[in-house]
């Protein structure tokens, strides 16, 4: 199975959650594969950080591929955007998904599962 990363898990482990980091282990030491898209890529550099989270930032981020945006995704966020309402970065997020179909692993649920087209993992 593969899985898309969201940005909530990325953030999760920084601030010492357990489960995260067990997963993201799990996904460095070769057990799962994963991806991140451009998008969690920034919203975690947006953050705000000590100097020691972004070292570990930096080594979390060096793990993954990180995916870009194309024109197919772009079409297709803007249409989960319209259908299901959901914020801009979700709908880029759910549509990299789709494309590359896999799993999204999120800890924010509620955010995703209204997306039918994609399958949802709570992590």
């Amino acid at each position: 199975m593969r899985y898309l990363v969201d940005t909530n898990i990325l953030i999760d482990h920084l601030r010492g959650d357990a489960k995260a980091g067990l997963f993201l282990e799990e996904i460095e030491k070769g057990k799962l594969s994963a991806f991140i898209s451009v998008i969690t890529e920034y919203e975690v550099l947006c953050g705000k950080f000590s100097k020691k989270e972004s070292i570990e930032i930096k080594r979390l981020l060096s793990i993954f591929p990180s995916i870009n945006i194309t024109s197919q995704v772009a079409g297709k966020a803007a249409d989960f955007y319209k259908k299901y309402r959901t914020n801009i970065a979700d709908a880029l997020i759910a549509s990299t998904c789709y494309y590359l179909d896999c799993v999204l692993a999120t800890r924010n649920l509620k955010h995703f599962q209204k997306i039918k087209e994609i399958s949802v993992k709570s992590i």
